[in-house]
């Protein structure tokens, strides 16, 4: 049975599209989004968001993570909680960690399902195009804020990738994509560091 996290990893990982020899990331990635930064307004909170930032295919992704029938069940019996973020995306994802937690005919209308296939994951049903609502300052508020404390997490389950560069002046040298220092980078690469200062 996978966690939550494991999910989530998947999910940085699908949404994770560094151009090679470039410090570029098609995406902007931000785990446990909130709807609202209100405390006196109902609160939903999604599960994982991608923006797309390519021009010719910005868009807005939304997910839901479930990892067992019984909690997909709970978000069944009342779709306003997921509809308060669903509202601003382009498409929107109900993630699962087995196709035997959603029954045919469960999906809800507008909605894509991917599924844990060996070590990533497929889409099932793909999601329609939707036509969001224009964002809402306080929704962006919340979006970035977790999209911030996501690029603090990300180095806690997986290392940047290191590219190899080559240059007349400098040679050839290691390059962390994430942020362009020398790699092994101690910030992006914590796993490297440890097993080059080991070495």
């Amino acid at each position: 049975m996978s966690t939550e996290r494991e999910m989530l990893n998947l999910l940085s990982a699908r949404y994770n599209t560094e151009r090679r020899g470039t410090i570029a990331d098609r995406w902007v990635r931000a785990e446990h989004v909130r709807s609202t930064q209100d405390y006196r307004k109902l609160l939903s909170i999604a599960d994982f968001v991608a923006i797309d930032k390519y021009a010719s295919s910005q868009a807005i992704h939304g997910h839901e993570v479930k990892v067992s029938r019984s909690d997909w069940l709970t978000e069944l019996r009342d779709l306003s909680k997921s509809e308060r973020i669903k509202r601003f995306c382009n498409f929107w994802w109900l993630v699962v960690s087995d196709a035997s937690i959603v029954k045919d005919g469960e999906l809800p209308e507008g909605w894509g399902l991917l599924v844990k296939s060996g070590s990533g994951l497929r889409a099932k049903v793909k999601a329609p195009d939707l036509t969001p609502e224009p964002l809402t300052l306080d929704f962006v508020a919340g979006l970035t804020a977790a999209s911030q404390r996501t690029a603090y997490r990300e180095p806690l389950h997986r290392d940047a990738r290191k590219l190899d560069r080559w240059e007349r002046k400098r040679g050839h040298y290691a390059q962390c994509q994430a942020c362009g220092e020398l790699a092994p980078c101690g910030l992006h690469q914590p796993r490297l560091t440890a097993q080059a200062e080991a070495a």
